[in-house]
């Protein structure tokens, strides 16, 4: 009787959520708090572990989560040492087989690249090791990228070219990200500074990108020259030997923001998994997670979008 009660259930689509540097699971849960209020209660079960190492909080998160008293990270900030970066898939490894099976996941900028990086090296092991014609796994069916891109370092160390301009414009996304959120930091201490209608991501000026790019648009992000996408050549053969056809077997969504400093790294993340479910929101914002209700609502769309396409619904809605 148990058991025919289970079998009538519907399935949960379970999703392991991992965080930003610098900060933790249970803040981004809270982060996610107001998307995943959109979607339908007894289709999801999320996960938010901590990240394995100690670090200090990301500037001005300690400001607003001031109640939190611990913050991790993936790898070291900034690290170039892709050891370093391979060692957080052991952990990732250790969370799928431990609390697993998830259909999904889900990460937030450092997040992001720890879901990329394990990506990239699982596939190319499975090009050199699997006979040919042996269909590539993972131990999930589909990702959601919130504010991700890739790890330079880690392309590096899989044969990619990663030229002078691609560093630079890595470098320097990162030190405009810093000084955003040390103005946030300076704001959310002092709020009487706090000026009405003024925007923590207004200012534009000086990001390495064109904000006028309509990236809601698939043809926006084609309309970018993809033999230099803010330094990398997606034509190269190097390039699409690494990235090979993932796009195609791996289901996408990716959450940016136009005026974030690091919308390249984004807009790079994005051109790697072209050809396949791909989809991407442009939420007008910064580095961060939007919790309007007109955001919050589009992604919760495009998770169930994600989930249908993940559990083979839109199959049996056709068949």
């Amino acid at each position: 009787m148990g058991s025919a009660m289970q079998d009538s259930q519907p399935k949960m689509t379970r999703v392991l959520a991992l965080h930003g540097y610098g900060t933790s699971g249970e803040i981004f849960r809270s982060q996610t708090a107001a998307f995943r209020l959109k979607l339908p209660k007894q289709s999801y079960h999320f996960h938010f572990p901590n990240a394995p190492l100690p670090s200090a909080p990301t500037v001005g998160v300690d400001s607003i989560w001031n109640q939190t008293p611990k913050f991790y990270a993936w790898w070291p900030a900034q690290t170039s040492n892709t050891s370093e970066i391979r060692a957080s898939h052991d952990v990732l490894e250790e969370i799928l087989h431990k609390e697993g099976p998830f259909d999904i996941l889900m990460g937030f900028s450092q997040g992001c690249s720890l879901i990329m990086s394990y990506i990239l090296y699982r596939y190319q092991e499975h090009l050199l090791e699997r006979p040919k014609g042996e269909k590539f796994e993972l131990p999930f069916k589909g990702v959601m990228f919130i504010c991700g891109g890739p790890s330079l370092p880690v392309l590096q160390d899989l044969g990619v070219d990663v030229t002078d301009k691609a560093w630079k414009v890595n470098d320097v996304t990162a030190g405009l990200l810093h000084k955003r959120t040390e103005r946030l930091k300076f704001k959310a201490d002092n709020p009487d500074t706090i000026k009405k209608g003024e925007g923590l991501w207004d200012d534009v000026s000086d990001l390495v990108h064109d904000v006028t790019t309509d990236p809601k648009k698939k043809k926006g992000i084609k309309q970018l020259d993809e033999t230099d996408l803010f330094g990398l050549d997606f034509h190269d053969e190097r390039m699409r030997r690494v990235v090979g056809d993932l796009g195609e077997l791996v289901p996408t969504v990716h959450v940016f923001g136009i005026k974030d400093p690091r919308w390249p790294a984004s807009v790079q993340l994005v051109r790697m998994f072209e050809g396949g479910m791909n989809e991407r929101f442009d939420h007008g914002g910064g580095h961060e997670l939007p919790r309007t209700t007109e955001c919050s609502v589009v992604m919760a769309e495009l998770m169930e979008k994600l989930r249908r396409r993940v559990e083979g619904l839109d199959e049996e809605v056709r068949n």
